[in-house]
């Protein structure tokens, strides 16, 4: 939800300050993605601001985004989250065929009660480089490295460092092929402690937990996605992925009313493996509408996840969801106001062996963006 306001950037000024909001409503029937089925209704609002200095061959910005979002069922999930960045890009080349970009920020997160546990800071530094090798043939890589700190689980403090290629070229059919491959490392601050010891983190969600885990974990990601222009103004694209783990070493945290893994905090990629499969199809339409649908399928494979019925005994030694989802958004502009409204219908079918995440989603979305 974070969005840099580079975006609204004037690219014909020396010197310029922007600015852009959203407000937004997501309806929700099943927030939490799990079999409990709990509708809620979240509020959104971003603010951005920028100011960036640009020549014909470099361009240096600073941006701050602020984020609030707010439940109005379960209002303890309500949370604000702000960042504040750098970025700075410079064109090398007779032709100017080859873009560095690099750029660092810092953001932190606040919630509510027993919420706290989500409570971090990030720090996040990227290195990236673009080359032309010719008209229709393109490279791209890039490193990454992030840093978060939780204030309440400071077991699950990391460090992630992320490689990667891409390989691009365009064809005269109208057709255009993207390769890529990521090497992701995602290592904990603190070593493995004993698992019969006990650390207690006070109030809330927490007190009286211990951790039972180990230090990191290592994916490897190939990715092939094809897009096809099918006529004027249509347009088709094909994904395909695969993210195996080279080390499979999740954390876990055990409390007194059940266990909380890692992929539950932060929502990442690395607590499973697998295929995933996707297409989307675009068109533009009359009056400046674009529309967008789009389906994926995903095979998800826990790494030491076993799969439980809601009595709480074990039915499989490793949980694994087979993912499907829909979505259909529809985006109009109206320049002359600087505003972009965006409708999102999303559909989601988790089929899990463990009857917990076994569960169907779906969440409508109404969006309006300003931009200055």
């Amino acid at each position: 939800m974070v969005l840099s306001a580079a975006v609204f950037l004037n690219a014909s000024a020396a010197a310029q300050w922007s600015a852009g909001a959203y407000i937004g409503m997501l309806v929700d029937d099943n927030s939490f993605n799990n079999f409990l089925q709990i509708r809620d209704r979240v509020t959104e609002l971003s603010l951005q601001a920028g100011y960036a200095w640009e020549t014909e061959t470099s361009n240096l910005e600073l941006s701050y985004t602020g984020v609030g979002n707010s439940f109005a069922v379960t209002p303890s999930r309500t949370y604000f989250a702000h960042e504040a960045g750098v970025t700075y890009a410079r064109l090398f080349g007779e032709e100017e065929a080859t873009l560095l970009t690099a750029g660092g920020s810092f953001s932190l997160r606040d919630n509510r009660d027993e919420y706290t546990l989500y409570d971090h800071t990030q720090m996040f530094l990227h290195l990236n480089v673009r080359h032309y090798l010719s008209e229709h043939f393109m490279l791209k890589g890039g490193y990454s490295f992030r840093s978060s700190s939780f204030a309440e689980l400071s077991d699950l403090d990391y460090g992630e460092h992320v490689l990667y290629l891409q390989g691009a070229t365009t064809l005269p059919s109208r057709t255009s092929i993207i390769l890529q491959a990521d090497l992701d490392f995602k290592n904990y601050a603190t070593a493995n402690p004993d698992s019969t010891a006990g650390t207690s983190w006070g109030s809330g969600y927490g007190k009286g937990s211990r951790s039972e885990s180990t230090p990191g974990v290592t994916q490897l990601i190939g990715t092939l996605k094809i897009g096809q222009g099918l006529a004027e103004g249509t347009g088709l694209s094909l994904l395909g992925q695969y993210q195996t783990s080279l080390r499979k070493e999740s954390r876990y945290l055990t409390f007194l009313d059940g266990t909380l893994t890692d992929d539950e905090v932060f929502d990442d990629h690395y607590g499973y493996e697998g295929p995933l499969g996707s297409l989307m199809l675009t068109q533009l339409c009359p009056a400046d509408i674009r529309l967008r649908i789009s389906g994926s399928m995903q095979q998800r494979r826990y790494s030491d996840r076993p799969a439980f019925d809601l009595a709480g005994a074990m039915v499989a030694a490793q949980r694994i969801d087979d993912r499907t989802t829909f979505s259909v958004t529809l985006e109009k502009s109206f320049a002359s106001l600087g505003m972009r409204l965006t409708v999102v219908y999303d559909h989601i079918i988790n089929s899990s062996n463990d009857s917990f995440y076994d569960y169907r989603n779906n969440a409508f979305a109404l969006r309006i963006v300003y931009a200055y």
